[in-house]
């Protein structure tokens, strides 16, 4: 792994997450970093690509945890005549949602290096 607890916390300064969940969102953060340069960042890891794993997993985090307490698949409830309507729980679009989360994290962290494809609409992710 890019980035361990230890460079989350005393590197980057870290503090959301928690250490027995930090290894679970750094891999995911690692993985779209990875994706993002096109393999570039794992050839050369430096502390801004440390940085960007931090960032992601710290968005990712924060996102999961933004929607943790969100009651699932109620959409509206009446309480005089006690009616309740369901919406379809739609877990692409919070998957998106976290992944887009990450990525917004990770860009703004590589940003001014030779990692990122100049010709890429980033903010169209």
């Amino acid at each position: 792994m890019w980035a361990d607890f230890n460079y989350y916390v005393d590197s980057w300064a870290g503090n959301l997450i928690p250490a027995r969940e930090f290894d679970n969102y750094a891999i995911k953060a690692q993985r779209l970093v990875n994706y993002i340069t096109q393999g570039r960042a794992e050839e050369n890891v430096t502390d801004k690509v440390k940085n960007a794993v931090c960032a992601g997993a710290e968005a990712a985090y924060e996102y999961r945890e933004s929607v943790k307490n969100v009651p699932q698949g109620i959409k509206s409830e009446s309480t005089d005549g006690h009616s309740v309507t369901y919406a379809d729980l739609n877990y692409a679009s919070k998957c998106e949602q976290e992944d887009k989360a990450i990525y917004n994290a990770v860009i703004r962290e590589l940003s001014g290096t030779d990692l990122l494809y100049r010709g890429a609409d980033y903010s169209a992710y």
